[in-house]
This record gives C-alpha cells, sequence and structure tokens, in this order.
C-alpha cells in the first residue's frame, strides 16, 4: 500500500496547510514552525512523486493533485477523530480559527454580539475579524484571507457566493439646525443640488442609490464637502452641520435623545433597503468549525429576519 511508504503526520500538516494557504497560519495552528512545515511539505510530495502546492510570489496555489488531495484527506481526518472520540467515550470539542470580514457599523452592532454567543457555546473557536468594505472582502476571501465575510451590495466575482441574510433601511438625513438654514424643504432635483453632503467613500455610491431610488434621478450635481470611512463619522458630520447623508435607519434609532436632532427626508416611495449578504468562495472547502459557525449564523438571521 502506499500508505505504508507515508507518515500519516505529513497528511494531518498537509490538510491544514492547504485549508490555511499559509505555512506561517498552519504552522501556529498546529504549533510548529514555518520551516518545519516547509520540510514535513516537501517530504510528502517527494514521497508522492507530485507537486500539491505551487508557490507564486510567495502564495500558496494548489495543484490539481493537492485539490484531489485535499477533498479526500480532509473528510477522511475528519471522520477518524470522530471516531476515535466515539471509541474514547468523549464529546469532540469544535476547535479551529475563523477569518471573518465585516463592515464598521453592522459588524460592530449585529454581528459582534452573534459571534460572542457562539464564542460562549465554543470557547475552542477562535477569530480573526477584519473590517472593511465589500470591494475589499472580495479579494480578501479570493486571496483566502477570510473565511466568509458579511458585505453590502457588490459586483463581486463569480467564484463568491453570497446569500442575503439582512436588509437595513437607509434613510436621508441633516441636522435640524443645517436644514433650518435651508427652508423651506422641497422634494426636487433643484432643491437637493443646493445642499452640502457627506459620504463614506468618493462617488458617492449610497447618495446617488437614494436619489435614484426616492427621485428617480441619478445625475443630481452634488457639493461633496466631506468622504469618512465609517457610520459614526458620517453621523458626526451630519449633525455638526457639514453637510446631508445616508445612514441606516437603526444606527439612528440606537442614539437616543441624540436621534431627535436628525431631520429625516421622508418620500411615498418604499423604503430604500441595503441587502446584506454572507459571501464566501465556492471552490473552498471550510473547517468544520467554519461550516458549523456559517450554518449557526443563517439559522441566527433567519429567526431574526428584518
Amino acid at each position: 500500500m502506499i500508505l505504508d511508504n507515508l507518515n500519516l503526520n505529513h497528511l494531518r500538516l498537509f490538510e491544514c496547510v492547504y485549508r490555511t494557504k499559509n505555512m506561517t497560519k498552519a504552522a501556529d495552528e498546529l504549533h510548529l514552525t514555518q520551516s518545519g512545515i516547509s520540510q514535513h511539505m516537501k517530504a510528502l510530495e517527494d514521497n508522492l512523486g507530485v507537486k500539491l502546492f505551487d508557490r507564486v510570489r510567495q502564495r500558496l496555489l494548489p495543484t490539481r493533485a493537492g485539490t484531489t488531495l485535499y477533498a479526500h484527506c480532509h473528510q477522511g481526518l475528519h471522520n477518524i477523530e470522530s471516531a476515535l472520540a466515539d471509541i474514547k467515550g468523549v464529546k469532540k470539542e469544535l476547535s479551529g480559527h475563523v477569518a471573518i470580514g465585516i463592515p464598521v457599523e453592522f459588524g460592530n452592532n449585529i454581528v459582534l454580539p452573534l459571534l460572542s454567543q457562539f464564542c460562549k457555546k465554543h470557547p475552542r473557536v477562535s477569530f480573526n475579524i477584519r473590517y472593511g468594505y465589500a470591494s475589499e472582502m472580495n479579494e480578501l476571501i479570493l486571496n483566502g484571507d477570510l473565511d466568509f465575510a458579511f458585505v453590502d451590495a457588490f459586483g463581486f466575482d463569480r467564484r463568491i457566493h453570497t446569500e442575503v441574510i439582512y436588509g437595513e433601511t437607509l434613510v436621508l438625513c441633516a441636522s435640524r439646525e443645517y436644514m433650518k438654514k435651508h427652508e423651506p424643504i422641497q422634494f426636487s432635483k433643484k432643491y437637493f443640488e443646493t445642499l452640502n453632503y457627506v459620504c463614506y467613500v468618493p462617488g458617492e455610491p449610497l447618495l446617488r442609490m437614494w436619489f435614484k431610488h426616492h427621485l428617480k434621478q441619478g445625475n443630481l450635481q452634488l457639493n461633496m464637502r466631506a468622504t469618512a470611512m465609517d457610520v459614526q463619522g458620517i453621523a458626526h458630520l451630519i449633525l455638526l452641520g457639514v453637510g446631508v447623508g445616508v445612514l441606516p435607519r437603526h444606527h439612528i434609532l440606537k442614539l437616543g435623545r441624540t436621534k431627535n436632532k436628525f431631520y429625516i427626508f421622508e418620500s411615498t416611495e418604499q423604503p430604500l433597503k441595503n441587502s446584506i449578504s454572507i459571501a464566501s468562495l465556492r471552490e473552498r472547502s471550510h473547517s468544520q468549525a467554519i461550516k458549523i459557525l456559517l450554518e449557526w449564523l443563517l439559522d441566527q438571521f433567519k429567526t431574526t429576519a428584518h
């Protein structure tokens, strides 16, 4: 048998290297040195007589042989681990490391409380949380730096699967003090072009989305005064009277008494919804910890649908 000539521990190391796509991450997870992991992988490749990974610009890219081996190795090792736990009469505790991408506001208010619940149930699962926009998450998922991410509407690579799990209402608002200086308030293109604006990124995608939805026009000439990378920054700029901006309604509601300082532009149209999705790479095989966390999160959002 081929197995007679293999160090079976090399298969365990290979499974971890393939799953993390990174020698350093695998070394951290297995409490070994990176050089030790690299030597073991070379020994496995030499023994099998095939390349399992291509090294391209300091990145590990699995070969077809590596992908085939992982498909069987990952499930096989999991089955063996479960069988050993049954034989010993112990309950196998879920463990592993999960890398997650989140937007600042939705992540802090909605995702982190859920992850804290999961942590209490599974104390041996650890997280690496990265903040950013959907465009950033696209590359991080493709490169294997993230296992999955929470993202809003964005044109993702076709290999990335997205599943809508939440819809936050977006509102156009200003400080009441700012609006007193711009009375009478009108709901027209001409009027909106007299105001100042703040937004998250250049190009004002959320502002233009709001105007296209409520005013049926997306070509307004907007006088942009400032950009800020997160919701808290935009809300602060709005209250300081720098300009008008778009905020999630749930963020305004959580501000307590401060919420009364906002003027919200109301429309006869249905509210504008920003869909939040979970995005993950279709081609990637996930560890048991990632699979269970994903299933658990999807169940949580289904039971608390918005």
